[in-house]
């Protein structure tokens, strides 16, 4: 994220224009959907909650959806999550779970859409087209269909559109608003871990784990991931007391080889670090010995969230 903020700084001369270029796009596929020129389809037999931001990068949504799920699980419902098929090697539309087994794993879907299917019992599907994954999950008859990532598909109309916010102020590639402000008017819930907003939510740390299952938190880390979000993943294990011996950052859902593995390995020996360290969504595409990571939960007021479609 630093190199990023890095590059916009020194070409803003370049990107600048070219994000009102950006903007002026963005609003006018919106504002033609708005006007009813593009259509969209209203999903008869289920409840369509769609999870989404403004803002490119990670914020929170996936372990929002994983949250949502189980909590409308809990109380009974039949669920499913649909995810898009960004970076996984198959983009038609799958059945990825069926809320007790698990069909396929990284890298025929992508980090997140395993890490749903592992996190839920909910029947999760995976598709560039969402509206093809909706209309293959429904022999399952759920009562809910949540959109992960679901802001910007305006093909499918939603009966509750939740966003998380964030604070940003220019649009890409200058900055990192990859949607137009005025999408937040048509959010019927709007979500933030900082400031104010109509529901705080708050991430907790549910533990260290590895292979075999949960282990103590380490004294001392190398650490790497390849998220959305890196610098709020590192000092979160500061604030957690880790000491951070030396840290590797890849690009967002990058699928690691045993190569990687390998060095992450001797630059953990050769920093002296207690463990390797990581978060889960990193975990799910390498599961194996030697490897700890950080599981996460979103706390919110789900009841609040959900009023109105529960």
């Amino acid at each position: 994220m630093k190199n990023i903020k890095f590059f916009q700084t020194i070409l803003a001369p370049i990107l600048f224009p070219v994000s009102l270029l950006y903007l002026a796009t963005v609003s006018a596929r919106n504002f033609l959907y708005d006007i009813g020129f593009f259509k969209t389809v209203k999903i008869d037999g289920a409840k369509i909650i769609s999870i989404g931001n403004i803002k490119a990068g990670g914020t929170g949504k996936t372990p929002l959806c994983i949250g949502i799920a189980n909590y409308l699980h809990s109380l009974g419902y039949i669920v499913a999550i649909v995810t898009n098929a960004y970076k996984a090697k198959h983009k038609n539309a799958l059945i990825v779970s069926d809320g007790k087994s698990i069909f396929y794993k990284t890298p025929i879907v992508n980090d997140e859409t395993y890490l749903i299917a592992k996190k839920t019992k909910a029947i999760v599907a995976s598709a560039k087209d969402r509206l093809s994954a909706i209309e293959l999950l429904m022999k399952f008859e759920p009562n809910y269909v949540i959109l992960d990532d679901g802001l910007q598909y305006r093909k499918i109309a939603k009966d509750l559109e939740v966003c998380i916010i964030d604070q940003e102020r220019f649009y890409l590639p200058f900055g990192l608003l990859r949607d137009s402000k005025k999408s937040l008017k048509r959010c019927n819930k709007l979500i933030c871990f900082e400031g104010d907003c109509e529901i705080k939510a708050k991430i907790v740390n549910n533990g260290f784990f590895d292979i075999n299952g949960k282990t103590k938190k380490p004294q001392s880390a190398f650490v790497f991931c390849s998220i959305g979000n890196p610098d709020k993943f590192l000092s979160s294990l500061a604030e957690l007391g880790i000491d951070i011996k030396g840290y590797k950052c890849f690009r967002d859902h990058y699928n690691y080889t045993k190569k990687d593995i390998d060095i992450l390995k001797t630059l953990q020996v050769n920093k002296k670090a207690e463990v390797l360290l990581t978060t889960y969504k990193d975990f799910v595409k390498i599961e194996q010995s030697g490897i700890v990571y950080v599981d996460i939960e979103i706390l919110l007021d789900y009841e609040k969230l959900l009023e109105g479609v529960v």
